[in-house]
């Protein structure tokens, strides 16, 4: 009877523990909010967090391309400085030259898709480290922006391109549902899907996986364009939610906001390793420790700081476990 008492302990322990190491983004989203509704006044109420899931929608759908990338070993860079290219086209479409808003979102994500295209044609074919090739081309995309903007902002953007992302159902706008049919979509793509088992075991050894017959090369150019399709859905929405289009809409600030809450996600920097869920609740997480140092009206500076030693603590804390110290 004690053995089987025991057993059935060890089983609960090890289901406990298999269940952190998968979902280990839930949990520290979950700690951190009862940390947060211990001790900052107002963070518990209704409205508080609405706004916090309202925040999150929008970086939640580039943090999924953003993961989709990172799962290659690879990086993309130029995401926040699409987005800022991408928000001034939209813009610019449907409000200097009046064009019908389908055709306008069509053209944009057509545009990130060019730009995700370069990204991996760089990357796969020409074998230029990921980081260089999307911090160039991020620098690029950021001059051609401000050359067609010619540095200026489009405001007061057209009523009826404003309600694709603000019309309101319960209680929350269509940008939150826009995200929660990509997340939907993307969870499928990458755990049910053949497609994310081979973007896994490219991850994990692109040799082996190349061996085992699969298409490596037409994976690393689709992470690629997807991460810049959906930079370029970012913008649009951006756009939307601060009823203005500028270059300066993404940045490096945002592709690092970005990167950490992926890397909060679970996502390996090693390639490999990467979900939907964590991506969803590693943006969460870092929506919750800034709406925390508003609420406790500490220095904003503050957050840059967290954001850096997440990354920091991510890098050390994957090369102590795969034993590169």
């Amino acid at each position: 009877m004690g053995k089987e008492q025991n057993n059935s302990d060890n089983k609960k322990k090890q289901a406990l523990k298999t269940y952190i190491k998968r979902n280990g983004s839930v949990v520290i989203f979950i700690i951190i909010c009862i940390i947060a509704a211990l001790f900052v006044p107002r963070f518990a109420s209704a409205n508080n967090l609405l706004l916090i899931v309202k925040q999150s929608a929008i970086p939640i759908i580039a943090c999924i391309g953003m993961t989709m990338v990172l799962m290659t070993g690879g990086i993309d860079l130029s995401l926040g400085y699409t987005i800022g290219l991408c928000s001034t086209i939209v813009g610019m479409l449907v409000k200097t030259h009046e064009m019908a808003y389908i055709p306008a979102i069509l053209i944009t994500l057509g545009v990130g898709s060019v730009i995700g295209l370069i990204n991996g044609f760089c990357v796969q074919s020409i074998k230029v480290p990921a980081f260089i090739t999307t911090l160039g081309t991020g620098y690029i995309i950021y001059g051609i922006a401000e050359i067609v903007s010619h540095g200026e902002s489009v405001n007061r953007l057209p009523k009826g391109f404003l309600a694709i992302g603000k019309t309101e159902l319960l209680g929350l706008n269509t940008t939150v549902l826009i995200s929660a049919i990509i997340c939907i979509v993307f969870y499928y793509i990458l755990h049910k899907s053949t497609f994310g088992r081979n973007l896994s075991a490219f991850g994990l050894s692109e040799p082996a996986s190349r061996l085992s017959g699969v298409a490596t090369a037409r994976i690393n150019v689709t992470v690629y364009v997807v991460s810049s399709v959906l930079a370029a859905l970012v913008g649009i929405l951006l756009s939307i939610d601060v009823n203005c289009a500028q270059p300066t809409m993404g940045g490096g600030g945002y592709t690092f906001e970005i990167i950490t809450g992926a890397v909060l996600g679970g996502v390996s920097l090693f390639g490999g390793i990467g979900s939907v869920i964590g991506a969803m609740f590693g943006v969460m997480t870092i929506k919750v420790i800034g709406n925390c140092i508003n609420l406790m009206n500490a220095a904003y500076y503050l957050y840059d700081a967290i954001m850096g030693i997440i990354i920091l603590a991510a890098i050390i804390f994957e090369n102590v476990k795969n034993r590169k110290l």
